[in-house]
């Protein structure tokens, strides 16, 4: 049961990242450290989810989906990049790079772990 939970979560994830990268408005990418932070999230959701999810309980058509849509969001992100800022002003500007920077070591550590895993 919380194989299937863990691989929806995943799917869940990648819809996400695909309609922010799609849909303009409020909740899509206003930046591109935005986009890349993201991404990234989408790479380390991935990486938890090979290491976390028991595939064989699981169905492995939502490791598919959540790869498809996964790629339709790069695609759409790709091509909203260009038309996008490096960053938006913000007063708290220090605040997200250090949030940025925590999470990209745990990221980091994450994928690192599940590479070795794998090896």
């Amino acid at each position: 049961m919380s194989a299937v939970v863990l691989a929806a979560l995943l799917v869940a994830v990648a819809v996400l990242f695909a309609v922010r990268a799609w849909l303009g408005g409020r909740f899509s990418h206003r930046d591109r450290v935005m986009v890349l932070a993201e991404a990234f999230g989408v790479v380390v959701a991935f990486a938890a989810a090979s290491l976390l999810v028991d595939w064989t309980q699981a169905s492995p058509a939502l490791w598919v989906v959540a790869v498809v849509v996964a790629a339709a969001g790069s695609v759409g992100a790709v091509r909203r990049f260009a038309a996008l800022p490096w960053r938006r002003t913000r007063r708290r500007w220090p605040l997200r790079v250090v949030r940025l920077g925590l999470s990209g070591i745990l990221g980091s550590g994450v994928v690192a772990l599940a590479a070795v895993i794998a090896a």
